[in-house]
């Protein structure tokens, strides 16, 4: 009787764990980090993903651009960034409505129609 018990004791905490580990993110453990474009040796534009959901983003194009706010993971593989604050030395910019990342796998984020990479 208590081998019975401790074999359903058992299989109710692996049905449980499968459970929660299902239904967590499958999104890669650890996003943060610094994602380029075309690649980190010569950047042309870079995307760096903090842990404590605070990014930054910098480019080259337009006459050089730099940007910074939040990030929230949305759903499995996206991420909307909220931009807080915008610095150029050419031109003023709008603050741009939030707006989605796809991530690919560890190493690959889509941004728009750009591949960045780690």
């Amino acid at each position: 009787m208590k081998g019975l018990f401790i074999k359903r004791i058992t299989w109710y905490l692996t049905y449980c764990g499968l459970l929660a580990y299902l239904s967590g993110n499958s999104y890669p453990e650890n996003i943060d980090g610094k994602y380029c474009q075309p690649d980190c040796d010569k950047p042309v534009s870079y995307l760096i993903l903090n842990s404590d959901n605070t990014f930054s983003f910098s480019t080259m194009l337009y006459g050089g651009m730099s940007r910074s706010g939040n990030w929230n993971l949305i759903k499995e593989n996206k991420i909307q960034i909220n931009t807080n604050k915008i610095v150029s030395p050419n031109k003023p910019y709008q603050m741009p409505p939030p707006q989605i990342i796809t991530i690919l796998s560890s190493q690959k984020l889509k941004f728009g129609n750009l591949l960045y990479t780690r």
